[in-house]
């Protein structure tokens, strides 16, 4: 299965900086969201279905913080990705091996 619409088509390139914080939820975030860019969920045409925050500041106008709701939404949107829970992958976002 492959999660690109035009395997093999060459696209422009992109510069994006996300910004997640440093706790606990986040560094559980952190490794769902490598998972999805490792198995090309990220970037092919969900980058608009995965929230993203570009900027530390600014608010959820500014795809920024503060937003109380970005984990719950974020997850959910992983979750209706099929991206494994945290507790089973690595901090490289790899399956962790059982």
């Amino acid at each position: 299965m492959s999660y690109d619409d035009s395997p093999g088509t060459s696209h422009a390139s992109k510069h994006a900086v996300a910004y997640i914080p440093n706790n606990t939820d986040g560094q559980a975030l952190l490794k769902r969201l490598k998972y999805a860019f490792l198995h090309g969920l990220t970037f092919n045409c969900t980058w608009a279905s995965i929230h993203h925050k570009t900027s530390p500041s600014g608010g959820i106008q500014a795809h920024g913080f503060p937003d109380p709701d970005y984990f719950k939404n974020c997850n959910a949107e992983l979750d209706g990705l099929g991206v494994p829970p945290a507790h089973s992958l690595g901090d490289d976002g790899k399956d962790v091996e059982m």
